[in-house]
Formats: structure tokens, C-alpha cells, sequence
């Protein structure tokens, strides 16, 4: 599930693919179930802004997860895994919780440092919302605890990633 780690130009040109295979994608491309409404959410991306660049965390309808670090490296798929696969399906339905609060997209701007974006992915297109990191840790926000989910993710990744022998080559 880890994915290799490119560096530099190549790292960064592969992070922008995978982001805009997402944002840009069907639930048909993506052979996702239908939803029971046009404007439902089956996908749900969070771009973080942080230090070193954007972490984007992905969650699908049918529990695939992933995420991808704009410097290079992530992780993918995720669905194997129970927590994981929990998880992002949590995530999806709490996208669609808020959806009514996001706007159209009508483009995909990365997040300014301790800013935050969602996109709800739907049949009708793709929402989006912004908010600060700031913001998301009060626990006021409306997005919060969609933040939470997403971030739930990230902690379910490291969690699995922890348990595998060849992720600690000091154990060795």
C-alpha cells in the first residue's frame, strides 16, 4: 500500500496527477455504486496545507482510501483494511452531511499553509469548501468533524503502517 517515494520535480508532478485524477474523475471511471441522489457524495478529497507543502487525503464510497504528500510518496488504496476501509466510508457520509454548505468548483487551487479545502465528489459535479486548520481544531466549524474523519484516515494508515514488519527496517 505504501507507494515509493519520488523526489523533487518527478514527486511533485506525480502528487498533481494522482490529485487530479480524483478531483477530475467519475464514480463510473472509478466503478462506485450509484448514490441515491444526484448531488450525494461517493468521494470526498481534503487538501491540507502544511510546512513542507499539501498532504491530500482521499476517501471513496466503497472504502478505498488514500494519500498523497505533494513532495512525493503516500499511500494507496487502503480498502483491504478494515479501519481504513471504516474510515473513509465514515468520511464520505460526513462529506455529505456539509455538502449543502460547499459551493461549485469551478477550479482546484492548493490550500495556502494551515488551510484546508474539501471536495465533495458527486454525479452532479464537485463541491468545495474552505476553512483554517485553525478553525477545524475548535470543533466550531461545520467542517470539523468531517476534518476529524479525514484525519481519522491519516491515523488509520499509520496505525497499519506501524504493525508491518517491513515498515520498521530498525526492528531488523
Amino acid at each position: 500500500m505504501r507507494a515509493n517515494q519520488p523526489s523533487g520535480a518527478k514527486g511533485r508532478e506525480t502528487y498533481l496527477g494522482l490529485r487530479s485524477l480524483m478531483l477530475e474523475g467519475s464514480r463510473a471511471k472509478f466503478s462506485l455504486p450509484p448514490t441515491s441522489g444526484f448531488t450525494e457524495p461517493w468521494g470526498v478529497v481534503m487538501d491540507w496545507g502544511i510546512d513542507a507543502g499539501t498532504v491530500t487525503v482521499v476517501a471513496m464510497s466503497d472504502g478505498s482510501a488514500s494519500i498523497y504528500l505533494s513532495s512525493g510518496g503516500g499511500s494507496i488504496g487502503g480498502i483491504g483494511q478494515e479501519p481504513i476501509r471504516n474510515a473513509a466510508k465514515r468520511a464520505v457520509t460526513l462529506a455529505g452531511e456539509v455538502q449543502e454548505r460547499m459551493t461549485e468548483a469551478k477550479a482546484f487551487p492548493l490550500p495556502a499553509t494551515r488551510q484546508v479545502h474539501f471536495y465533495a465528489l458527486t454525479d452532479a459535479g464537485v463541491y468545495t469548501a474552505g476553512t483554517s486548520e485553525a478553525e477545524l481544531r475548535t470543533g466550531q466549524s461545520p467542517f470539523s468533524k468531517l476534518g476529524d474523519a479525514m484525519q481519522g484516515i491519516i491515523t488509520e494508515y499509520r496505525i497499519f503502517e506501524e504493525k508491518r514488519p517491513e515498515s520498521r527496517p530498525y526492528d531488523k
